[in-house]
């Protein structure tokens, strides 16, 4: 994602580390080790020094299941699940199947 945004302003970023953990990055932030792009779920309570600011970026999230298998009661809850659990604020994109 990173990489993605930097490129669509015009520059290449220099990855210097490649992280998965949304606990992590906040803390290679924190240690002097450069900037992330991190999604506003993934980071609750930054740590001490790290300073978050909103990005005008829409990220999607998809849920994957066999062609077919919508209808199933299963599908249908977490899908609803997941919907429903979205905090306020967080923008709900074109696509996101809610209204």
């Amino acid at each position: 994602m990173t990489e993605q945004v930097c490129r669509a302003v015009g520059f290449v970023p220099r990855v210097r580390h490649q992280v998965d953990g949304f606990t992590t990055v906040p803390a290679f932030v924190a240690a002097g080790q450069g900037v992330a792009v991190v999604p506003q779920s993934g980071v609750s309570d930054p740590p001490p020094g790290v300073r978050l600011t909103a990005l005008p970026l829409i990220r999607r999230t998809r849920v994957a299941f066999r062609g077919g298998a919508g209808p199933h009661p299963a599908i249908a809850a977490l899908t609803r699940a997941l919907r429903e659990s979205v905090p306020e604020g967080l923008g709900r994109g074109p696509g996101s199947g809610t209204g």
